[in-house]
């Protein structure tokens, strides 16, 4: 039998469509947030059973409109929520296994689209309608050892249109943001002075989604014009031809899976663990790409292995995303605009 993906769980609970989900850094929990304000987090019953969850805890209260993304801290203690209202929630678990929200970072003009720890667990980056994407460093309040406080260390403008996602680079402080203008940038430090060391182009619409593969050396990109682009960073003495900025690498578009999706890839999922891509669409549809060879990471040689058509029914699949480690690699979580969270098992 080819390789499928077969649905081993349905979670129902929220009111409302299901924009975003994501595993804490064990996988142990699967946090989702949507349309009806809240962040469910989910569990599995037992290790044996893994197609009966239960919602363990309901985090509401700190936004007045759609929570749009969440995202957990390397640690896996907090969790930080980006809603419509233009605010982001930093919400803390303490020893009972309860969360609070213990922070909450203003700034940004409307909607917050997205939000992405870095793996440092110092500094958040954050993104949003306004055409702008802000850093936020953790400071620890010595005083009053129980709150943890942020402060804003850099505004970056240079997008011209609404900021969809943001991501940090799995190892270093380098952070990608996808837009509406149809590009991703790349943004470093140097001497305390955030700045844009790269712009990729290429697609022909709005970028939705972007993810780093395990090691950083690839950035995969999912749009509105239907394809998934894979980007490469190449150093200054590389072969091909590109310059690259500050003594940083230069990075430019390898590779194109056309023809997969009949709409709109809202959001992309690079496996840290096996190296597969998922992705997902307005179409409907789930579809997994793989390598033709293991130890071959040429974008050239992914090939589209799984789909699954109707995922969500009728509904959007808005995201998907890729259990984080070994135990269960084959896992895969989707969220749906017909307000249900799945699970899914990749077979080989």
């Amino acid at each position: 039998m080819s390789p499928h993906l077969v649905q081993i769980a349905e979670l129902k609970g929220h009111a409302d469509r299901v924009w975003s989900v994501s595993w804490s850094p064990t996988g142990n929990v699967l946090a989702s947030c949507g349309g009806d304000k809240t962040v469910r987090l989910w569990v599995p019953t037992s290790e044996d059973n893994p197609s009966e969850w239960i919602c363990t805890n309901t985090l509401e209260g700190a936004h007045k409109r759609t929570i749009r993304n969440v995202s957990w801290s390397p640690s896996g203690r907090q969790l930080a929520t980006a809603s419509f209202d233009a605010l982001t929630g930093i919400w803390e678990r303490d020893d009972a296994g309860d969360y609070e929200c213990v922070a909450t970072l203003e700034g940004h003009e409307n909607e917050t689209k997205s939000v992405a720890w870095a793996s440092s667990g110092s500094l958040v980056a954050t993104c949003g309608r306004d055409k702008s994407v802000w850093i936020w460093e953790e400071i620890y309040n010595y005083k009053a050892a129980a709150d943890n406080d942020f402060e804003c260390i850099s505004v970056l403008q240079e997008h011209i249109q609404d900021v969809k996602m943001v991501i940090w680079h799995p190892t270093n402080e380098l952070l990608a943001s996808a837009s509406y203008d149809d590009t991703i940038k790349l943004w470093r430090e140097d001497d305390d002075d955030w700045y844009c060391s790269d712009t990729l182009e290429g697609h022909e619409s709005t970028v939705w989604a972007i993810d780093f593969d395990k090691d950083g050396e690839y950035l995969v990109s999912a749009s509105d014009d239907k394809t998934i682009k894979f980007w490469k960073g190449f150093p200054n003495d590389n072969q091909e031809g590109t310059d690259a900025h500050r003594g940083h690498s230069k990075w430019k578009c390898v590779h194109t899976l056309s023809g997969h999706h009949t709409r709109c890839v809202y959001s992309v999922s690079w496996s840290k663990v096996h190296g597969r891509i998922a992705s997902g669409s307005a179409d409907n549809v789930i579809r997994v790409f793989d390598k033709s060879s293991p130890n071959d990471i040429n974008p050239s040689n992914f090939s589209l292995v799984a789909s699954i058509p109707s995922a969500h029914g009728v509904a959007d699949v808005n995201c998907v995303q890729w259990y984080p480690t070994e135990r269960h690699s084959d896992w895969l979580a989707s969220a749906g605009d017909d307000g249900i969270v799945r699970i899914w098992r990749f077979v080989e």
